[in-house]
């Protein structure tokens, strides 16, 4: 609590820098803080003066003593309040105390820059572990996301990166720029502690492995868990925890490890070529392949790659089968407890190796349950499922989003739907909105392109989805008719473009365009929050909260403004098409929906008539890209291909006794006598001349820069002569240089 003296001085100060009434109280208190840590040292030195000479005893606690949750965090930094060596480290433990994430980052980085490195290196080995190890976890990705990441819980699309700043948060493989150098920094500190001899702990492993799956960087999170086994030390042998980390970040089975993009890690029929399915009729594998190179030759960036095999698709590198059978054999060898969150994580794993069969085999080994029908999911029962397996062992949510996410991967959400309401049923599990909506996301992912086409080339009824699947997905969603606890769900704005790109894609064009209007007041609540957020980081002793809120706001805006855009651009391209003879449809309906939808219309917007096509400039939107010419080079990528230098041989005669030396080689031939030759992997680039559009904006954040005061903490003499508040900040904003212009375009985008 603060002293009656030390408050009255602090109000004496507030006053020179008053805010205007209606000021929320939380920009009282940071204000107040702030100005308390400026006054510090004079308020020391006068309540020195006035203190007594007899002094309490440290050791007596005073009965006015409050205790927190924070009281086991500062005994454990009890030996960190006393000024480290030089002060190097004293503001980097005091935000780690606080739990300041993103001031730890930067007094981290402030650190790799120091003029003396030999000393910031002598006082982080000199740390103790317990400090050390809560330095770490303040660095955790789960911690740092609902914190300081400003796109938490969205996902940055490929096409966004054309139009808006906010791809420029993401680097050139679609990774978040936070968790990538979070990784860097981490391990670059930890090294150099182990370098020393000072052993890491499990809960330091834990972090290190969880940011290299935040980064999508699986060689990374090997070579951790390779290093954590090392020494004779073998820390993580009896952890089943450090075990489901480690599959975790392998295969990426969190959302926030492949950055909340299901396609990125869909399993491809083309990965499955070689080790689990045989193609009997190898002009599928030639158009899958085909339908692969397609994809490439038309791509500009490594979106969607792996940082460690650029010329390899994550996806790819995910659908190896060995991995994750040798992973759980180890498991299994250890006799280490295999609980639902290390089966709900072999789960996923399995789904994005495509291992379908062993999936089933692990639910009616575990829980007894089955199919009746294996070779068409649309009329196949789900049976059995055992309930005296405990409490502990029976399926839950977990087990159900483990489920979803798996089947979703492999392409069957026909037989995820159903295992999903057998499941609420059998064990009364309670559907989230969340389960939905991973259930819809994965099923507009296969119904959409190029997953359909992959599924049709391949002919598996299963998986072959279509637009009306999605929408039936939606409606059980929001009728509230299965499930366990049949409760309605409040769709969120990713489902709503879910489902209004399906509509659109169904030819349902009238249903969407009443969708679309949700969407557009949706967009309007999101440019309000993002006109609160700004007006409270304008005041000059705004939280750091509320720069993140106004970010987090901006990103909403983006992405929703953009996904707008998208629905109208489709659904003009789709409604033309199809009334496209209709004279009164394109002399009435399209002119209504341009004046409805003006303000999110692409420029020009395009249309097709019987006359032919129309073109309409819009020049009330800004514009937020450019065109430019120029030649641009795809990312490389491998194919195998015939090595013409190294015919194919066999040895002639089977006989195992005539194994040796005089075996003569033959060449071996296809039946219409062609020769085969041995393959080899080459690397494929393409060079094409074409218009590449540009956006305006190229750094997020880089416009709001300019918001704050350029006198911020600085007094006026002749400040009291303004007298009033509205004066008072005409005169700040004045004094400042704070524009109208930049403060607009701040609010709309």
């Amino acid at each position: 609590m603060t002293p009656s003296a030390k408050a009255n001085g602090l109000r004496q100060l507030l006053q020179l820098h008053s805010p205007p009434r209606g000021t929320p109280s939380r920009v009282h208190a940071a204000r107040l803080r702030r100005c308390l840590q400026r006054h510090q040292t004079l308020y020391t030195a006068a309540s020195t003066a006035r203190a007594s000479p007899q002094q309490p005893s440290p050791s007596v606690p005073s009965p006015a003593r409050r205790y927190s949750q924070a009281s086991t965090l500062r005994e454990v930094f009890e030996p960190s309040k006393k000024p480290t060596k030089d002060g190097i480290l004293d503001r980097l433990l005091s935000a780690v105390q606080s739990q300041r994430t993103m001031e730890v980052f930067m007094e981290l980085k402030a650190l790799g820059t120091h003029d003396e490195p030999y000393k910031v290196m002598e006082a982080l080995i000199a740390l103790p572990a317990t400090t050390f190890s809560e330095l770490v976890r303040s660095l955790d990705p789960f911690r740092i996301a609902p914190r300081a990441d400003v796109t938490n819980g969205f996902r940055i699309s490929r096409a966004l990166g054309y139009f808006s700043p906010v791809a420029s948060l993401d680097n050139e493989f679609g990774v978040r720029k936070l968790y990538y150098n979070t990784l860097q920094l981490i391990r670059s500190v930890l090294d150099l502690r182990q370098k020393q001899g000072r052993d890491l702990t499990l809960s330091d492993y834990i972090v290190l492995l969880r940011c290299a799956g935040a980064a999508s960087d699986i060689e990374t999170a090997k070579a951790i868990w390779k290093q954590s086994r090392e020494g004779g030390q073998n820390k993580t042998a009896s952890s089943g925890l450090a075990y489901n980390e480690f599959m975790k970040a392998r295969f990426l089975t969190e959302p926030i490890y492949m950055q909340r993009d299901l396609a990125r890690v869909r399993l491809r029929p083309r990965d499955l070529t070689g080790h689990r399915k045989r193609f009997s009729k190898k002009k599928l594998l030639y158009r899958l392949d085909r339908l692969r190179l397609n994809i490439f030759a038309h791509q500009r960036s490594y979106y969607g790659r792996s940082p460690n095999q650029p010329t390899h698709d994550l996806h790819r590198v995910l659908s190896l089968h060995q991995p994750i059978r040798r992973t759980y054999s180890a498991v299994k060898k250890k006799r280490l407890t295999v609980d639902r969150d290390i089966l709900s994580t072999y789960f996923i794993a399995c789904g994005r190796a495509g291992s379908l069969k062993e999936l089933l085999r692990q639910l009616w080994s575990t829980w007894r349950i089955s199919l009746t029908d294996l070779k068409n999911h649309r009329e196949t029962g789900i049976v059995g499922g055992v309930l005296d397996r405990g409490l502990l062992f029976r399926p839950n949510l977990r087990v159900m989003n483990a489920l979803v996410d798996a089947l979703g991967c492999t392409g069957h959400v026909v037989l995820a739907r159903k295992l999903m309401i057998f499941l609420s049923h059998k064990y009364q599990i309670p559907i989230p909105p969340e389960t939905w909506s991973l259930l819809l996301e994965w099923t507009h992912v296969i119904a959409s392109k190029p997953a359909s086409t992959e599924y049709k080339i391949l002919g598996d009824p299963n998986r072959i989805v279509a637009p009306e699947d999605v929408i039936d997905v939606w409606d059980m969603m929001v009728s509230g008719e299965h499930g366990w606890s049949a409760t309605p769900v409040e769709p969120e704005f990713k489902d709503l473009d879910i489902y209004v790109k399906n509509l659109i894609a169904s030819r349902q064009v009238e249903r969407a365009r009443e969708e679309m209007r949700r969407g557009v007041a949706i967009y309007e609540s999101a440019c309000q929050d993002v006109e609160t957020a700004l007006f409270e980081r304008l005041y000059r002793s705004a939280p750091p909260e509320a720069v993140t809120r106004h970010m987090r706001a901006k990103v909403k805006q983006h992405i929703t403004w953009f996904a707008i855009e998208v629905w109208c651009w489709t659904w003009l391209e789709t409604s033309s098409k199809l009334h496209r003879s209709n004279e009164a449809f394109s002399s009435r309906v399209i002119p209504a929906f341009v004046a409805e939808f003006k303000d999110f219309l692409p420029n020009p917007a395009t249309y097709k008539t019987s006359g032919g096509t129309v073109r309409l400039e819009t020049p009330q939107n800004s514009m937020r890209h450019s065109w430019s010419s120029q030649v641009t080079r795809s990312p490389p990528t491998a194919l195998r291909v015939p090595d013409r230098t190294k015919p194919k041989h066999t040895h002639l005669g089977t006989d195992d006794a005539q194994e040796g030396k005089g075996r003569p080689l033959i060449p071996v031939v296809m039946e219409s006598g062609k020769q085969l030759y041995e393959t080899t992997t080459i690397r494929l680039n393409r060079w094409t001349k074409e218009m590449v559009r540009k956006r305006t904006d190229r750094v997020f954040g880089q416009l709001e820069k300019g918001l704050t005061y350029a006198d911020e903490g600085v007094v006026d003499e002749d400040h009291e002569a303004f007298g009033r508040a509205l004066n008072e900040e005409a005169w700040r904003i004045q004094k400042s240089g704070l524009k109208k212009r930049l403060v607009l375009r701040s609010l709309l985008w």
